[in-house]
């Protein structure tokens, strides 16, 4: 039987109908996008969201919240395999000029926070002149747990530029890898150490 309805003029109404569809589609992917307040920290300091990106930061321990656990030797120094915990503030790179003697690491401008957790691989003692001197994990909130880095590997005395794992983040930060660069430049006020740390980051592949 010969159809009545002319096919032709359905196609307007085809078109329009798969347009709708991408156009819904379009504001689902959309609706994942980053959005412009919650990325005000990033954009300001680290750039705008891309695929590659380099980050440089300075960091400074506050050495009143340095918590060290056994062994130690006769004088309470950490020694090898001695487990510690601490903390402090992250700044915008350049923050802390020279080695940052004088420095208060709890003094205004800090754009996040910084944890480290980790073990020494030699004494306490010896830690300013070893380019090996502790295993460490980092954790870079910036500013939050919303918006964090996560490191792993050695750290070293003063001058050495020790080359680290970044293993992922959260927020801005998700699927991202890559690598951490670190030097030891000082020691502040409070007798915490002084970190310039750049991370080379690159969105993992899905």
């Amino acid at each position: 039987m010969k159809n009545d309805i002319d096919s032709s003029a359905m196609r307007p109404s085809r078109r329009s109908a798969i347009w709708a569809v991408v156009a819904g589609l379009g504001a689902v992917l959309f609706g994942f996008l980053p959005s412009a307040h919650a990325n005000d920290v990033e954009a300001k300091h680290f750039g705008h969201f891309k695929p590659r990106r380099t980050i440089t930061v300075d960091v400074a321990e506050d050495f009143a919240k340095f918590i060290p656990g056994p062994p130690f030797d006769e004088n309470g120094v950490p020694e090898r395999g001695s487990f510690f915990v601490t903390e402090g503030n992250i700044y915008p790179k350049g923050t802390i000029k020279g080695d940052g003697a004088d420095f208060d690491p709890n003094a205004d401008g800090a754009i996040g926070t910084w944890f480290c957790r980790g073990t020494h691989l030699v004494s306490g003692v010896d830690f300013p002149n070893e380019r090996f001197a502790v295993d460490t994990a980092q954790a870079y909130l910036l500013p939050s747990d919303k918006h964090m880095i996560v490191t792993d590997g050695l750290e070293g005395g003063l001058g050495f530029e020790i080359e680290r794992v970044v293993s992922g983040g959260t927020g801005k930060f998700k699927n991202y890898i890559g690598v951490q660069k670190q030097e030891l430049i000082g020691f502040n006020k409070s007798g915490g150490v002084n970190l310039r740390v750049t991370l080379v980051l690159k969105r993992a592949a899905r």
